[in-house]
């Protein structure tokens, strides 16, 4: 069975280089992104409270990123917080393939939970209702792992590149979001 445990250290490279970016603001995001989470879209978390100290005692965001970047208790709520909203809620536990699980926790992280489930399911053949289950996971693990890596790396690139012709500013985004697709 897959474990997050590999998954999230893929993520984590592919969400930041060094840790000294750990800790960023996004010129589209009005708040605070660490480790990939962006405080706007999960303000309520108790991270923020250490971001923010750690902002305030440091000389630069640089060195506040490197600060919490070595808070292993902090580093324990991140991995927290991307077990329970995305890699449980995808059943990916039951994934066999570390591979599969990794690819569909990746995207999810990025694009949702629902996106990724539905992603997964018309790659495996599932009923694509964004439905995690018992018949997806089946699908999931019965599917060629070869098979299922390349035309889920086709059908993100499709969607992030539907995404640009919808939305022409996110082009900017756009080389980064092909590259963390390939990347698994």
């Amino acid at each position: 069975m897959a474990s997050i445990d590999k998954a999230f250290d893929i993520m984590l490279k592919l969400e930041f280089n060094n840790p000294a970016n750990a800790l960023h603001k996004n010129k589209t995001e009005s708040g605070w992104t660490f480790m990939g989470i962006y405080q706007t879209a999960h303000p309520k978390l108790s991270l923020w409270s250490k971001v923010n100290d750690a902002v305030s005692l440091s000389s630069s965001v640089a060195e506040a990123s490197k600060m919490l970047y070595a808070d292993k208790e902090l580093l324990g709520e991140v991995k927290k917080f991307y077990k329970d909203k995305f890699w449980d809620r995808m059943w990916l536990d039951k994934v066999d393939s570390q591979h599969k699980a990794t690819e569909i926790f990746v995207f999810g992280v990025n694009a949702g939970c629902g996106r990724a489930v539905r992603l997964a399911q018309i790659v495996s053949g599932a009923v694509a209702d964004s439905v995690i289950g018992p018949k997806t996971i089946e699908k999931i693990n019965q599917c060629d792992e070869k098979v299922f890596d390349a035309r889920f790396d086709e059908e993100e690139i499709k969607y992030y590149e539907a995404i640009v012709a919808n939305n022409p500013s996110k082009s900017i985004f756009l080389k980064g979001w092909k590259n963390r697709a390939m990347a698994i």
